[in-house]
């Protein structure tokens, strides 16, 4: 094991450069990036070769990189505050699509969402597979956010309706069950803060920076300052991001929380300057903040304590009822898409990884659940993460339509 910091730093980075090369080279494996770097950082770490393990130091970078994450994930959520006189019917239809359609979409799903996981969670206690049935019902309710984002950008969706309805159910079903999954462990080495408490604090918080910073550019007249010097709106962009990241950890929230406020915050102040905003931030985070969390992420997990024997027993079904309970709950997408995307849609809304690695390591340090429901979960997490966005990005490709030959 190397452990000098510059090495570990470094060969981060290295994976971070490689990994996008070997996806382009190979283009037939249909592997994200996101993908190839926690399987890169899961074979040098902890449940590979133990060639590098991250200080600590670098899961402080690791929880800046969440941050991050969720605070582009706000950033992408566009809500036109300007109303237009006259708007085309082309125009209109994104806009409702993206607006009071796909808010309604993403509530619908998942209320169907938590209806199938508890379902799926009782099955399982009933067949004495698990100790803790509203775990892991949570468990399958939740999608991993650091995967469908990058998958989204990467595929082009993210601005398209299906990318949005996407993004918004993921982002309902991950701080629903963060919040919910916080209370069931009731885990004594955190402090629980008051769920009412935290929305009010980071609503108000919100709000506030918002209100300010659009007196700041209206009234002061920041806005074309801000456009001629570059950096300014990165910077002031970076601060609302840490303000509100580090307010939900005082409140003893989760960080995904207060990033995805501060990124709606900075969405809603940008309007015209969006693109160009959104551009110089996924500059930083794609090359810096994300790659590292990927990373790490993986050379994080220990699976030596995973009793593969059991796992492999029961896998299956775990891997069919993860999906079926996502896949059975995008049928509210079916009004507004096709079959086909509303399928591809739920496959990957049914990836789950970090959370679940975090949720189920506490729930087996305080006794919820035993080291074989753990293994079983986290063997799970990582077929979701894996087979999800491959079948995804197969099905949301373009269908190619047989030239018709005439005669």
């Amino acid at each position: 094991m190397l452990s000098s910091p510059f090495f570990t730093f470094s060969s981060v980075f290295v994976i971070a450069f490689a990994m996008p090369i070997v996806a382009l080279l190979i283009p037939q494996l249909r592997i994200p990036t996101a993908i190839l770097e926690i399987i890169s950082g899961l074979l040098v770490g902890r449940g590979g070769f133990h060639l590098i393990l991250p200080p600590d130091w670098m899961r402080v970078i690791t929880k800046v990189g969440l941050l991050y994450l969720m605070f582009l994930a706000g950033l992408e959520i566009r809500i036109p505050l300007k109303r237009k006189d006259k708007v085309s019917s082309e125009v209109t239809k994104p806009v409702q699509t993206g607006g009071i359609t796909t808010i309604a979409l993403a509530v619908v799903n998942f209320l169907a969402t938590a209806a199938l996981a508890l379902f799926a969670g009782h099955l399982l206690w009933q067949l004495k597979l698990t100790q803790s049935p509203v775990l892991t019902a949570l468990i399958f309710a939740t999608t991993s956010l650091g995967v469908v984002v990058p998958i989204l950008k990467e595929t082009e969706l993210i601005d398209q309706p299906l990318g949005q309805a996407l993004l918004l159910s993921s982002l309902l079903a991950d701080f629903v069950t963060v919040f919910f999954a916080s209370w069931v462990l009731h885990s004594p080495t955190r402090p629980q803060g008051d769920l009412r408490l935290q929305m009010a604090v980071l609503t108000g918080l919100g709000l506030l920076i918002f209100f300010v910073g659009r007196f700041a550019l209206r009234v002061l007249n920041l806005r074309q300052r801000i456009v001629r010097v570059s950096q300014l709106g990165v910077r002031a962009a970076l601060a609302i991001m840490a303000v509100c990241g580090a307010a939900a950890l005082a409140l003893h929230a989760e960080v995904i929380l207060g990033g995805f406020v501060g990124g709606l915050v900075c969405s809603l102040l940008a309007q015209d300057e969006h693109d160009i905003l959104r551009s110089k931030l996924e500059i930083l985070g794609y090359s810096l903040f994300l790659p590292m969390f990927f990373v790490t992420v993986g050379m994080e997990l220990d699976l030596s304590h995973v009793q593969f024997n059991s796992v492999l027993t029961n896998l299956p079904l775990y891997v069919l009822l993860a999906f079926l309970v996502k896949i059975g709950a995008a049928a509210a997408f079916r009004p507004t898409f096709s079959w086909r995307e509303t399928i591809a849609g739920g496959v990957l809304m049914s990836t789950r990884f970090t959370l679940v690695i975090a949720v189920t390591t506490v729930a087996a340090r305080i006794g919820i659940i035993g080291g074989t429901e753990e293994g079983l979960l986290i063997a799970t997490a990582m077929v979701t993460v894996l087979l999800g966005p491959l079948l995804f990005n197969y099905m949301s490709r373009p269908r190619k339509i047989a030239p018709t030959v005439t005669s």
